[in-house]
């Protein structure tokens, strides 16, 4: 049985991406706290960053069930090649993984003039409303709309993450799991059959590029945002995983898969 979730957010996560659900699910939900995001001071470097995070959410990591969204998925991904969060079992939904050296927005904002217009880009009227018509399956309500894009005002380490994992951190990451192909363990796919974001093609890359493959369960009717577009169907499935601990399937989704 895990006691708590804790939430590895994406790129602008903020407090009002888990308002609708946080009141109501039966069990805890602590956001990872990054640095640079919530107006926090950002890190000076990726280690540090990782680092950081890691001690934050150190104190609660037991009887614990990561779920990681978004470049979350990939920060989880970077702290079990390090070593840490191994017996913490990690739940990625639609994660930016190794998709990062074939997709194109990734391979933009590698360039230094797209990355000083990100903050100006995200803050224009029209843009917020093209990104609510073109990433959300239903366009949420204005007040939410200006909460959810107040997360990438206050977000500075946005652009650091462009600079960080990049192509070459990717190649460091898979001599890292052919060295210790263990901690690739422990690990599910959840991926919303209309994700607009991120599409099913980033686990197919990522599993290429590490040589091994993962439960992946679908949802035929989630975008990338369940937790703001479907918030009581993702609280009862969320709720089913953090019960694992106590039933039959627990094996097959968090068990120690084959190598």
């Amino acid at each position: 049985m895990f006691q708590r979730v804790i939430f590895f957010g994406g790129n602008g996560h903020c407090a009002a991406r888990l308002a609708a659900v946080r009141a109501n699910a039966p069990f805890p939900i602590i956001d990872a706290d990054y640095p640079g995001f919530a107006n926090r001071p950002r890190a000076c470097s990726r280690e540090t960053f990782l680092d950081t995070v890691h001690t934050n959410i150190e104190p609660q990591l037991g009887q614990s069930l990561i779920y990681g969204t978004g470049i979350g998925g990939l920060i989880a991904l970077c702290l079990r090649a390090r070593g840490q969060l191994l017996e913490t079992p990690l739940l990625l939904q639609a994660p930016v993984l190794w998709g990062l050296e074939h997709r194109l927005m990734p391979k933009v904002m590698r360039l230094g003039i797209a990355r000083s217009l990100f903050a100006t880009l995200f803050r224009a009227r029209w843009f917020q409303k093209h990104f609510f018509r073109k990433y959300f399956v239903t366009v949420p309500p204005p007040e939410f709309q200006r909460e959810f894009f107040t997360g990438y005002a206050s977000c500075a380490a946005a652009a650091d993450f462009f600079d960080w994992f990049t192509p070459n951190w990717l190649r460091q990451l898979e001599q890292a799991f052919a060295q210790h192909p263990e901690r690739l363990r422990s690990i599910e796919f959840w991926w919303g059959e209309r994700d607009r974001v991120v599409s099913l093609q980033e686990l197919c890359w990522t599993e290429a590029a590490l040589g091994r493959s993962w439960p992946v369960q679908t949802f035929s009717e989630w975008g990338h945002y369940p937790m703001i577009e479907q918030p009581e169907e993702w609280v009862r499935n969320l709720s089913d995983a953090c019960g694992l601990a106590a039933a039959e399937r627990l094996p097959r989704c968090f068990g120690a898969e084959a190598e």
